[in-house]
């Protein structure tokens, strides 16, 4: 009995030590993964620079009243001329990506402008130009990581002006006239986040305004017209270049992005 009982006691005991033994040995557990890899986020503030080219088409309707001979009157005579040219600007806005990839945006903007007639020349109609524009958009689109094609519309306003010796009717009609107006735009476009900071995009925008609108007196007879105009469309196909202020979040009381 006392040799069992010795026997069961030393294999106990070489267990308890076995035991403690493995309880000091280093462990090896596996390291944790690594975080997930943060994608690129299109929520900034971004100012930037844009430059490209503008043409169209300046349309009119005229109303002409003659005294040359018996009086005569001709209605909603309609011109039209041509217009290429020139656009450069600046732009600024926020963007905000949303879950699910879906982006937001506002973007203002103010370009100087050279579109003008192509056509030009005495009595060939009036020289129409473009001078200026600016626009209030926003923008929707859809982020694949650093690339975001979007569509955008919006507000448009700018500076008209038409001068030159204008032939309708058979009567020429000397002009000058500018006006401020207001319309709307509407394009789409494709970005590409170059660097954290910056990116840069191609854009196409369709500009819609009325266009100018005036009055005056014609040769060789005596003659009166009133003019409207009837479409100043201008398509602009232009690049740019964005700087993107990714403290955005912080200024809205949202946390920074890490980015």
């Amino acid at each position: 009995m006392n040799f069992k009982a010795t026997v069961l006691g030393a294999f106990a005991s070489i267990l308890a030590f076995g035991a403690a033994a493995a309880a000091d040995l280093p462990s090896y557990k596996a390291p944790p993964p690594p975080p997930p890899a943060i994608g690129f986020d299109w929520t900034a503030f971004h100012v930037g620079v844009t430059g490209g080219y503008g043409g169209g088409s300046a349309n009119y309707l005229s109303s002409i009243y003659t005294l040359g001979g018996p009086f005569t009157a001709f209605t909603n005579v309609p011109s039209s001329n041509g217009t290429s040219g020139f656009v450069v600007g600046v732009e600024s806005g926020a963007t905000w990506q949303l879950p699910g990839n879906i982006v937001i945006g506002y973007e203002s903007e103010f370009n100087y402008a050279d579109v003008s007639s192509t056509n030009g020349g005495w009595g060939s109609g009036l020289n129409s130009r473009l001078r200026w524009f600016g626009a209030e958009r926003v923008r929707f689109g859809y982020a694949f990581g650093r690339v975001l094609p979007y569509v955008t519309a919006g507000l448009t306003y700018g500076e008209l002006h038409a001068d030159g010796v204008d032939a309708v009717g058979g009567f020429l009609f000397p002009t000058s006239t500018s006006h401020w107006q207001a319309g709307w735009t509407a394009g789409a476009g494709l970005e590409y986040a170059l660097l954290d900071r910056v990116s840069v995009k191609a854009e196409y925008l369709y500009s819609s305004l009325q266009g100018p609108h005036g009055a005056g007196a014609g040769f060789p007879n005596i003659a009166f017209r009133t003019f409207t105009g009837n479409g100043f469309d201008t398509h602009i196909a232009r690049v740019g270049v964005n700087y993107h202020i990714k403290s955005l979040g912080a200024l809205i009381g949202m946390p920074e992005l890490g980015i």
